[in-house]
């Protein structure tokens, strides 16, 4: 049973990635795209401002993206797509916690892979827009080794998951990586944190002068 939620991938931060980010968020967006058409609830999937590098990427690398079905691909803004009191940024830098989804709403997902040096940029931007904003209620739930900036493919699915299961904390526990440390609320972590790729945390510098930063692996 569809629904009809709608879930964009904002893909108008391509100026602010180096190359080796896009082709990590074009493998992120092809993830997102194949659990939608699997999910028992898939969602009205929406890319918007496709270009760029992502775009030449996705020409390159997956030809067959041309041909992919039950997916709205535009090249322009998603304000210009969607209403805007219709929308809701979902950024972990919202003071707002989301405590249900609400299937007349389209929830954005910042499409950016930047290793911390894009900080806040999704919560300035939605401000800037005056779009509505939240984060997910991940603090309620769970608690992570590492920060709770997911990448994009997580939070597509982390809502997938909920529409089928009606709980956050399932889809929680279903989605997130176990080396992210995820036990519930009421219990402490065991694990040490393992360093990982922060795939699409929310800062932003000039990429040119971050090739040599240093992945965390």
């Amino acid at each position: 049973m569809p629904s009809s939620l709608r879930l964009v991938v904002d893909c108008s931060f391509d100026s602010f990635m180096l190359i080796k980010d896009v082709r990590k968020l074009h493998k992120q967006i092809q993830r997102c795209y194949a659990e939608n058409r699997r999910a028992l609830h898939p969602v009205q999937f929406y890319l918007t401002s496709l270009g760029g590098q992502l775009k030449q990427s996705m020409d390159e690398k997956d030809k067959g993206w041309v041909n992919w079905k039950d997916i709205n691909i535009k090249t322009e803004h998603y304000t210009e797509v969607v209403a805007r009191e219709d929308l809701v940024y979902l950024t972990s830098d919202s003071p707002n916690v989301l405590k249900e989804l609400d299937p007349k709403k389209a929830y954005v997902i910042g499409g950016l892979v930047d290793h911390n040096h894009c900080k806040g940029i999704t919560f300035e931007r939605a401000k800037e827009l005056g779009i509505k904003h939240a984060q997910l209620p991940l603090s309620s739930f769970v608690k992570m080794n590492s920060r709770k900036v997911l990448a994009v493919n997580h939070v597509f699915e982390i809502i997938l998951a909920y529409l089928e299961k009606g709980s956050w904390q399932e889809a929680f526990f279903t989605i997130l990586p176990q080396r992210k440390g995820v036990v519930a609320v009421n219990r402490d972590a065991t694990d040490p944190q393992e360093k990982e790729d922060e795939m699409d945390s929310d800062s932003c510098s000039d990429p040119e002068t971050t090739d040599q930063t240093e992945e965390r692996a």
